[in-house]
């Protein structure tokens, strides 16, 4: 069901001679027939499946999100729990609705009793499904109030499935109470990648991963979106381009593709004329509050007119923040700009630009104040926004906002440096980063030979800006060196003080970025931390944002995973505050949540970040693509899912080694021999991890892809000599930490020395325990439950393994004896400072690890049973509920029954807290 009728008419109207068939199946019954390219879409029909053991079921969507499609589908598949009614309400249908529903009932076989309202001829235990379509041209009350009585008195035999644009004017909030109420919305219909990808192949459309995900996000799973544009791409040479226009907003392709009528004539032309006023007025908006409704179109009611839109279902969906704000999906936004420009004078379209700067201005919001100023043409506003707010606006990095057509510049441009450097920014924020260099000079050579302090500052800003928005770390710390040079010499003039603050924060943000990007990350942390708190101080919010990025970059790459994720979300409530719904910033912030998903096990979570995470305006950003396509990369090989994962890292491969920035070539170098490894090609493996190692030597993750190479190969020796180089280099990763000494653990498995490599995972499971980290342990559930279920060796805590402990703030649950304490300092070579020599206990040291691993302190009233043992040996491991109940080879409610019993008779409610007092006791 990859659109609805409205769809498949529009194809036709728009597109007669493409070789689109037009007929569609035979009709079965009052089912609506399906359209010849129909997309089976297995996870709906499972949910309607589920669906009908409710009452009702709302499926609420706009026009073209395929819920007649569905419901069709789902029906003619016999899925159906016996009878199916189907009634499709007609506009201003009035009165006659009821006879309508009453003639599907009897076509399919329900005799209803028009006083009683019971089923007559139903047998016993039988169920049927009635399907109201288009329910929401029902406005005559008589009729609504007796369909509720029907749907009351039948509930629990007939299952109803409604379908409306809007949710329609029955006691839905009655039927929620009572859990009776299921409900399909735009977010469970909208299609998925794996859908897009599949419609394409009965499309007849070839298309490469990222063109479909490209397709897929400017869409937003738009099915009727989609469905339009896979049918104008046959035929055609090279359709990736055609996706690529949509996105840049080409109104000309829009309207020969089919879309611009589509959205004229299914969704505006059926509006009240009150909020397609509203809508249209609003599109130039990246997002929209009350506020700006009232300052764009002088009505008092914004908050109700955007509320009726949102209810008017996915039109305007809420965004939140401090001002409540409203986003249009990105296509219908598109579609509205284009119509507004054709309905609007361009004068008038000016002054629309003009009063939401002056609402941006008044209300603190200085990167979009100046967009629209500059949009609509007012040079005075815009030069003196730059003036007010340069340090925040050059030094935020780029945004992802729309180029607006037809701003020219003023003709005394040149006699206007600051309003070219703020033009200059304009540039950078739409993406035209040849524009933003152009006027950089423009405004340069309007300073003179002998500018000014405060001047020469603000264009060594606008150099460093322009350095940020290539992603050019040499020129970057070049252009923060100029700048913190020239603001000291401007301290002393400038006009407010937090200028000072704010030129500094932006050198040592810059700074920090530079450190965490070629991995000096204790260079980095100095500077973040400076640069951070200049920032505060400043007042200034986006490079407040700014900050929090770097700080969850860089605390991810430690392998702080709690940390990064704090940072990562302020961004984003930052952000959403300001009403700011695609940036750069957010990018960022969304992979480094994607991460820590990944870490952690999370993968759905992670891919929704993903997803999030891509931009759909197209503004350059070389290295924001790039870790984008990894991180998906490393999503689908975690999955298991290798042949995604090479075909999303194939656009990478072709790069020469070392032409990436550090972690991404690292990263995909890996992978890349990750995959070979799967796919029992060794020799590429090598060849391709040999570079990586010798172009970054200074990486662990080489070494470790390395060693899991010759682990594969039956050189457990080496493997372990590799993971032991890692470990004492010190990894600042406690992430590389955690898998370096897994590694160390399967290789000493391998070697038949089992005491060591459950020291080794013990060690591991230590280390990874606070933070959550479960990917290195994944895929190992078996040798891991080989070697937790040893007997337990005592043994002698090496310096290294406590210094690793002591490194990565990993206290160890077990005091040390005094005679495993007096070995290890004998390994160490000294004894402890000022410490004497202890004489030897009687019975000798035996005696004393005897006594010291005895039980000591309370002990169990009501002890552990055999499997609660068991349980409770696995519990200090990774391994999931469901991977102990497969290792164990019982059932998931077994083993949440044996949990339960172990948290009771330890006094305890979580599984940390579980097996640290299992280690005072001295059970495991």
């Amino acid at each position: 069901m990859a659109h609805n009728d409205a769809a498949e008419r529009f194809r036709v109207w728009n597109a007669p001679n493409r070789p689109i068939e037009a007929e569609v199946v035979e009709r079965h019954g009052d089912t609506p027939a399906l359209p010849t390219v129909h997309l089976a879409r297995a996870r709906l029909m499972d949910q309607l499946d589920a669906a009908v053991s409710h009452p009702v079921t709302l499926l609420c969507a706009p026009t073209g999100w395929g819920k007649t499609a569905l419901v069709a589908s789902w029906i003619r598949a016999g899925c159906a729990p016996g009878r199916a009614a189907y009634v499709r309400f007609e506009v201003n249908c009035g009165a006659t609705a009821w006879r309508q529903l009453t003639k599907a009932l009897t076509t399919a076989g329900i005799a209803v009793d028009p006083t009683t309202y019971a089923w007559s001829n139903a047998h016993h235990h039988e169920r049927a499904v009635v399907v109201l379509d288009d329910l929401h041209h029902v406005t005559n009350h008589t009729v609504l109030r007796r369909l509720e009585r029907l749907i009351t008195r039948l509930g629990d035999r007939i299952s109803f499935l409604i379908l409306a644009r809007t949710e329609p004017p029955l006691s839905l909030y009655r039927w929620r109470v009572r859990g009776q109420l299921n409900e399909l919305r735009t977010d469970h219909l909208a299609l998925t990648q794996d859908e897009v990808a599949g419609l394409a192949e009965g499309y007849g459309v070839r298309l490469a991963q990222h063109v479909r995900y490209a397709l897929w996000h400017v869409t937003e799973g738009w099915p009727a979106a989609v469905a339009v544009i896979l049918s104008a791409m046959v035929g055609r040479h090279e359709p990736e381009r055609m996706v690529t226009d949509i996105i840049l907003g080409e109104a000309g392709l829009n309207e020969e593709v089919g879309l611009s009528e589509y959205v004229r004539r299914e969704i505006l032309q059926h509006l009240d004329p009150e909020i397609r006023e509203v809508m249209l007025r609003t599109s130039i908006l990246e997002t929209v509050c009350p506020g700006l409704v009232e300052a764009l179109t002088g009505s008092r009611g914004g908050a109700r007119l955007l509320a009726q839109m949102s209810r008017a279902n996915a039109l305007a969906s809420f965004y939140g923040g401090s001002h409540s704000w409203y986003r249009y999906r990105r296509l219908l936004r598109a579609m509205l700009r284009a119509e507004l420009r054709v309905t609007l004078p361009f004068a008038e379209e000016r002054a629309l630009h003009r009063a939401a700067a002056g609402w941006y201005a008044a209300n603190g919001l200085p990167s979009d104040a100046l967009t629209h100023a500059i949009a609509g043409s007012d040079w005075v506003s815009a030069e003196r926004l730059f003036m007010q707010y340069w340090p925040e606006l050059a030094g935020s990095g780029p945004r992802a906002m729309t180029a607006r057509d037809g701003t020219q510049p003023p003709p005394d441009i040149a006699d206007r440096p600051m309003l070219a450097f703020a033009l200059a920014v304009y540039c950078r924020d739409t993406g035209d980063l040849v524009g933003m260099s152009a006027f950089i000079r423009l405004g340069e050579r309007g300073l003179g030979e002998a500018p000014t302090a405060v001047q020469a500052e603000v264009l060594a800003a606008m150099r460093l800006a322009e350095a940020e928005a290539a992603e050019n770390p040499d020129r970057a710390g070049e252009a923060a060196a100029r700048l913190l040079e020239r603001t000291e010499e401007a301290a002393s003039e400038h006009v407010y003080a937090d200028f000072t603050d704010a030129a500094r924060a932006v050198v040592h943000l810059t700074l920090a970025g530079a450190g965490v990007a070629g991995g000096r990350l204790d260079e980095a942390d100095t500077a973040l931390e400076r640069g951070a708190d200049l920032a505060r101080k400043s007042g200034f919010n986006l490079l407040t944002v700014q900050a929090n990025r770097l700080q969850a970059l860089a605390h991810l790459s430690c392998g702080r995973l709690s940390a990064a994720a704090a940072c990562a979300r302020r961004v984003l409530d930052s952000c959403r505050d300001a009403g700011i719904a695609e940036s750069r910033n957010i990018s960022y912030a969304r992979l480094v949540l994607a991460a820590v998903c990944r870490e952690r096990g999370q993968l759905d979570e992670a891919r929704f970040h993903i997803e999030e995470s891509v931009s759909a305006n197209a503004v350059p950003d070389p290295n924001g693509w790039v870790s984008g396509a990894i991180a998906l990369a490393l999503l689908l090989f975690d999955r298991g899912d290798h042949t995604g994962a090479l075909e999303a890292l194939e656009p990478l491969l072709d790069s020469r080694v070392g032409s990436m920035p550090r972690y991404a070539d690292v990263t995909a170098r890996a992978l890349q021999a990750e995959l070979c490894l799967h796919s029992g090609r060794m020799d590429r493996a090598h060849t391709v991890i040999a570079e990586a190692v010798r172009c970054w030597p200074e990486s662990e993750e080489p070494l470790l892809t390395l060693g899991r190479l010759h682990l594969a190969e039956g050189r457990p020796s080496t493997a372990a000599q590799l993971a032991d180089r890692v470990l004492d280099r010190k990894p600042v990763s406690l992430v590389t930490a955690v898998s370096a000494t897994v590694l160390l653990a399967q290789a000493l498995r391998q070697l038949g020395d089992v005491g060591a490599a459950s020291e080794q995972l013990d060690q591991a499971l230590r280390m990874a325990g606070p933070e959550g980290i479960r990917r290195p342990f994944q895929g190992h559930a078996t040798w891991i439950a080989e070697v937790l279920a040893a007997p337990p060796v005592l043994t002698v805590s090496r310096p290294r393994e406590l210094e690793r402990d002591e490194r990565y703030g990993i206290a160890d649950a077990r005091a040390q004896p005094p005679a495993v304490q007096a070995a290890a300092a004998q390994t160490d070579g000294s004894p402890p400072a000022g410490a004497l020599p202890a004489p030897a206990p009687p019975g000798g040291v035996a005696d004393s690890l005897a006594a010291w691993t005895a039980p000591a302190g309370p002990t169990m009233a009501d002890p552990l049973t055999e499997k609660e043992s068991q349980v409770l040996f696995y519990l200090r491991s990774m391994l999931s509920i469901a991977e102990i109940a497969a290792v164990l080879s019982v059932s998931t409610n077994t083993v949440k029954t044996h949990v339960r019993h172990v948290y009771r008779k330890l006094g305890v409610s979580r599984r940390r807290d579980a097996v640290r007092r299992a280690r005072e006791l001295s059970l495991i």
